[in-house]
């Protein structure tokens, strides 16, 4: 029993403790995935936005959280009324994230592929993004977003 409690003790000093307790940039780099794999399901999507998030895009601040979600929730409605078929998806690529504290910042470039269910495809749109994560209660909320289109 002493060297069974002894190899378990040994076991528990060599294991890394970011291996048992995860890692906060790890964690940062799967919310912004899984917020770019949510594009086809805003409301989803916006589980994980804080609601005061500010959001850029270009020369655009758009409104709050809220008013934002309502805007693109009726963009979307009217895009799939012309083509039901209508897909789109975000791809992350090459995500770099700074913590500090329970602040984190990150940059990455967005890939917005635009999927017609007729017609031409269009080249993909691509994007410089920045992040700024908050961790409230242990989890990772977007709280700013900017995007300059590359």
């Amino acid at each position: 029993m002493k060297l069974l409690k002894s190899i378990f003790l040994s076991t528990l000093f060599l294991i890394n403790p970011v291996a048992l307790f995860g890692d906060d940039k790890s964690d940062v780099i799967e919310v912004i995935k899984t917020w770019a794999s949510l594009e086809g399901d805003l409301n989803e999507q916006a589980e994980l936005i804080r609601s005061d998030r500010v959001m850029i895009a270009g020369a655009y601040v758009w409104p709050d959280q809220e008013d934002n979600l309502m805007i693109q929730n009726e963009r979307r409605a009217a895009t799939l009324k012309r083509d039901s078929g209508w897909k789109i998806m975000q791809t992350i690529v090459s995500p770099k994230v700074k913590i500090y504290g329970d602040v984190a910042v990150a940059h990455f470039v967005r890939r917005f592929d635009f999927i017609p269910s007729e017609g031409e495809l269009s080249p993909p749109s691509m994007d410089n993004a920045t992040m700024v994560l908050v961790k409230e209660n242990g989890d990772w909320e977007i709280a700013h977003t900017h995007f300059s289109q590359i």
